[in-house]
């Protein structure tokens, strides 16, 4: 429902312009070029810089760009994390972790259940295998900038994944080659940095298949500061109502021995149908609840295909035996001769 509704909000001429942060778009720029253009991006005075680029080993003159980004304000750099039981522990992370004052990292992962899947959450922060907790990259960036997230990472232990609200936002994008014109677009703004264009950072989203995880790191930034507290029902209560219009459709099937069965089996399918995604809309629009009802429709119209299976086999087995009981009977006359 979130998916569906998110398309449909998306394409609304009525949009939100984010003018709290930006993107800078670093495209293909190596060590060196990225140096001189955060030497550049500090005349903007930003609120805060978080960078999405990974520097895991050190390079030939890397000395510009460690001086660089020690005199950035309040910056975030990313690390990647591995789950561990209930836990993670750091399997990415800058040549130089740890070893310059002042910067802060945010665990760039998202809670996806396999690669390819589509991103609709974001994690509030992990809890990590040496006791510490690390934010989101999102979280940090929203730290880092001072400006009041609207959810607060201390509820991640309730509710450790956000919904990422991704409808009829435009999120500001320059280009390396804008910047320096476009310097006053970044000024007491957090700037997130990072490339929206490589190909093994392009991900899923409710919206697009073809989303850079900057951009949906933005997407999740702006929902954090917006406050957009989607809940999610808990899933018991979505099987319990799958269960419940399982059995009943079952029931009707075998139950009603009239002839027009077929036809008030439909309409109660189709009437079952209408309320699930009603009650999900609702529910979405109304309360901030995404309820998952795919087991529910998959029960209606499985339970009535499996109805359908159970009566056209029952059908069958009649008429063969039908057919068993004739052949018997026409063998077992005597003959006339």
């Amino acid at each position: 429902m979130t998916d569906l509704f998110f398309q449909i909000a998306d394409n609304r001429p009525v949009r939100t312009f984010e003018n709290r942060f930006a993107i800078l778009d670093i495209g293909n720029l190596n060590r060196l070029e990225i140096a001189e253009l955060l030497d550049m991006l500090a005349l903007c005075e930003p609120k805060a810089v978080a960078i999405d680029v990974n520097f895991e080993t050190a390079t030939e003159n890397d000395s510009l760009l460690l001086n660089t980004l020690s005199h950035l304000p309040a910056l975030v750099l990313p690390v990647g994390v591995e789950q561990e039981g209930d836990r993670f522990r750091l399997v990415d992370k800058p040549f130089f972790y740890g070893k310059i004052p002042g910067i802060e990292y945010g665990v760039v992962n998202f809670p996806t259940s396999h690669r390819g899947g589509t991103v609709r959450e974001f994690a509030h922060s992990f809890p990590m295998s040496d006791g510490k907790t690390l934010l989101s990259f999102p979280e940090a960036a929203a730290k880092a900038g001072g400006l009041d997230p609207a959810i607060s990472p201390a509820s991640a232990e309730d509710v450790p994944t956000g919904i990422i609200s991704y409808h009829s936002k435009e999120i500001t994008v320059i280009p390396h080659d804008d910047l320096a014109d476009r310097l006053e677009e970044l000024h007491d703004k957090i700037v997130l940095v990072g490339t929206t264009t490589e190909a093994g950072d392009i991900y899923s989203t409710p919206l697009s298949r073809g989303v850079s995880g900057l951009e949906i790191h933005a997407y999740a930034l702006s929902t954090i500061l917006d406050g957009s507290k989607l809940k999610k029902m808990p899933v018991f209560i979505g099987n319990i109502i799958a269960i419940v219009l399982c059995f009943l459709m079952v029931l009707g099937a075998i139950g009603i021995k009239t002839g027009i069965k077929g036809l008030v089996l439909r309409l109660a399918q189709i009437i079952s149908l209408y309320f699930l995604v009603w009650g999900g809309y609702s529910m979405l629009v109304d309360h901030e609840i995404v309820g998952d009802f795919s087991q529910a429709i998959l029960m209606v119209a499985f339970g009535l295909f499996s109805a359908d299976l159970w009566n056209g086999t029952e059908a069958l087995i009649k008429w063969i035996k039908q057919k068993f009981k004739k052949r018997r009977a026409g063998t077992s006359q005597p003959s006339n001769q």
